[in-house]
């Protein structure tokens, strides 16, 4: 496949993937898992209500130690929120998200292929929801490796340089979506084909191993959507001095949408290139 045909290609990937979004139902699974984080993020927002405080300090003390007491003080906990509510997320993510890929590719599968998938349940990905939560947990486990150890080898190095540090992040983020890119086809291939999940992983790498360049393109499109938000959160202590603290709130709000937008669209476009695979 030329570089014309892969572009083209990636290009009619998404605009299916968008019309399908826009034809309503198959963001369901998502919206609700958006939802679950929103509250989340709202919960802990108010840290320091007496009925909220009990449940929240013991996990920001295991997470953070000694400064989990700034999180009683304004806006120093606008300063530790994004780092606390990563690990939130994490832990919600292990239950639930693979369970709402899983729901949203059986609903992708009745919108664009009904005929074929006509008598697929919601409940065949109930079904898989260890199967889809141990593989999002195996992918997550191996990002974060990632996301963790090379810092560390290099920390030396990217300490005396800001602008070492900055190249040095945009390499390891582009290196993230690679090392995701093996994977991506994963978790729908357990729903698409029916695959255990040591098949679905044998699956993902055949077909990154088919197109390496396409893959990574087809995860790096829409992650690339989430990136300004992820360095704005990463740098809170900014928002806070110039800005107001209350921001770093909205923005992971905004981050939970844009997930939202992400998750559909990649998830989408990814039982698209399945589909196609397998006629």
């Amino acid at each position: 496949m030329d570089f014309l045909a892969k572009l083209n290609r990636l290009v009619g990937l998404y605009l299916f993937a968008l019309k399908t979004f826009l034809r309503g139902g198959v963001w369901l699974p998502f919206i609700i898992y958006g939802f679950l984080q929103f509250a989340i993020l709202i919960f802990m927002a108010n840290y320091t209500n007496p009925y909220i405080y009990p449940i929240l300090s013991p996990i920001a003390t295991f997470l953070l130690d000694e400064k989990a007491l700034l999180l009683n003080h304004y806006p120093a906990i606008y300063l530790l929120l994004p780092y606390l509510f990563q690990w939130f997320i994490i832990a919600v993510g292990i239950l639930f998200e693979g369970l709402a890929v899983g729901l949203t590719v059986v609903l992708v599968l009745k919108v664009v292929n009904s005929s074929r998938f006509a008598n697929l349940k919601l409940n065949f990905a109930r079904n898989r929801w260890f199967q889809l939560a141990l593989g999002w947990t195996l992918i997550t486990v191996l990002l974060w490796t990632l996301n963790w150890y090379l810092p560390q080898l290099f920390s030396e190095l990217l300490a005396s340089s800001p602008r070492r540090q900055m190249l040095f992040d945009l390499v390891l983020k582009l290196l993230t979506v690679g090392l995701y890119s093996i994977f991506i086809y994963a978790l729908p291939a357990i729903i698409v084909y029916k695959n255990s999940l040591t098949a679905a992983f044998k699956t993902s790498f055949s077909l990154f191993r088919m197109n390496p360049i396409f893959s990574f393109f087809l995860a790096l499109i829409p992650i690339l959507l989430t990136w300004p938000i992820s360095y704005l959160t990463g740098n809170a202590n900014v928002i806070i001095e110039k800005y107001s603290p209350e921001l770093v709130l909205y923005l992971l709000g905004l981050g939970i949408f844009i997930d939202f937008i992400v998750n559909c669209l990649l998830t989408t476009a990814v039982v698209k290139v399945l589909l196609d695979q397998s006629d």
